[in-house]
């Protein structure tokens, strides 16, 4: 019969440590997601609308299944598509089985386990192969918009070892059962042809190799929530529910239609003065760097990053500390508001949205720059930013035979 044997040759003992192991690598990962939530929470509420989520639905699938801004870089987007594809496919099939083992749904069984074979089999060739030009880029550091640190090195060393070790296993449980369907296993079958005869991959060394597998797993389910893996779930979570404001939409901080004299400038002074889904937008940040790199202001040398803004946030969102104290005005008024930086993430933050909020907490608490401060005082006096008299209002169409309209006078068509 065609079936899958789970704990093929692994004894009851090292089950049950699995099991135990299991269980401590998913309690981490939920202290770890639940630590963030909780953060999250302490922003203000936004409402999320249905209508946003429904438009949102096409925009998330153009952006994370077409991955249309991560395809721009073709190098990168090859990468990314493989690594994430084949992770997701794999992820599915382990799903799979804990379907079909601990909750005793005969899923893996016949033809359909066939082709469950040769799909992981496939898909995580395709997962190593962007994990290793993933590698690649880091180690040659082909992107200078990146930030090359040990610990992204380690994380992807971990997921290779992991899709490595996937593949050894197989290898071994092909060459010591032989069984007729092995070729369903394309990459599995070739290294059973390998590791005939070989102690370091027979049947005695199989629960070593497991174990082993096992373990780094469980380092990985358990790191996810401390790590840039996080955009996993906070990623389509941003993209999902965050309210629609794409390129160049900023709110407003109050209806125009409904405020009055004493209504206070709104703004953003402390990390609890965020929305939520503000808030959460930051944890989804992967620090690729393509923000700063279409940034017109961080190009020209301002003291402006859009990667540090959302970085600055995320880091110190535990932290209840003033805007002030980790992101200077500088850094706000640096921003044109262009969009280049929304347009360019690929996870949908708004970095404009961030930014003007922070800049409304600038003039609530009177910072901005003495030339933005006569600006403004010229407006309210002389009705224009140049601080021009009314009198020499007309003056520009001196010389230019242009009918002056005088007050009280019918306005009639005038020809051009």
């Amino acid at each position: 019969m065609i079936e899958r044997n789970t704990f093929w040759m692994i004894p009851p003992m090292s089950r049950i440590y699995f099991y135990v192991l299991a269980v401590i690598a998913t309690l981490i990962f939920v202290y770890g997601f639940y630590r963030r939530f909780r953060l999250w929470r302490r922003g203000r509420k936004e409402r999320v609308r249905w209508s946003d989520v429904r438009t949102n639905f096409r925009y998330f699938w153009h952006m994370a299944v077409e991955q249309r801004k991560i395809r721009r870089d073709k190098l990168y987007g090859l990468m990314h598509r493989f690594t994430s594809y084949g992770f997701v496919v794999l992820f599915i099939g382990t799903v799979l089985v804990v379907v079909d083992y601990d909750l005793k749904v005969p899923l893996l069984r016949g033809g359909f386990y066939l082709i469950y074979k040769a799909v992981l089999d496939v898909f995580g060739v395709l997962f190593l192969i962007g994990l290793l030009i993933a590698i690649r880029i880091r180690v040659q550091k082909k992107r200078s918009r990146l930030w090359y640190s040990l610990k992204d090195n380690l994380l992807l060393w971990l997921l290779f070892v992991i899709g490595l070790g996937g593949y050894v296993l197989e290898g071994i449980r092909l060459a010591v059962t032989q069984v007729s369907y092995a070729v369903w296993s394309p990459i599995g079958y070739g290294l059973s042809l390998l590791f005939n005869g070989v102690p370091l991959f027979s049947a005695d060394a199989y629960p070593l190799w497991w174990f082993s597998h096992a373990v780094f797993v469980f380092i990985l389910i358990a790191v996810i929530p401390y790590t840039k893996l996080f955009h996993l779930f906070t990623a389509p979570l941003n993209m999902l529910f965050q309210p629609v404001k794409r390129t160049g939409k900023v709110s407003l901080p109050y209806r125009l239609d409904e405020v009055v004299q004493e209504t206070p400038v709104q703004g953003v002074n402390k990390i609890t003065d965020f929305t939520g889904w503000q808030l959460l937008s930051t944890d989804a940040c992967t620090e690729c760097g393509r923000c700063d790199s279409q940034c017109p202001a961080h190009l020209s040398a301002k003291p402006l990053s859009p990667r540090s803004i959302v970085t600055k946030i995320r880091d110190n969102m535990a932290k209840d500390r003033e805007i002030s104290f980790f992101i200077s005005p500088e850094e706000l008024q640096s921003c044109t508001t262009c969009g280049a930086c929304v347009e360019a993430c690929p996870v949908s933050i708004n970095h404009i949205d961030l930014i003007l909020s922070m800049r409304r907490g600038l003039i609530h608490r009177g910072v901005m720059h003495t030339e933005e401060e006569n600006t403004l005082l010229r407006v309210e006096e002389q009705h224009n930013v140049w601080g021009k008299p009314w009198s020499e209002r007309a003056d520009w169409s001196r010389g230019l035979n242009i009918p002056n309209l005088q007050r009280g006078q019918e306005k009639k068509k005038q020809g051009v």
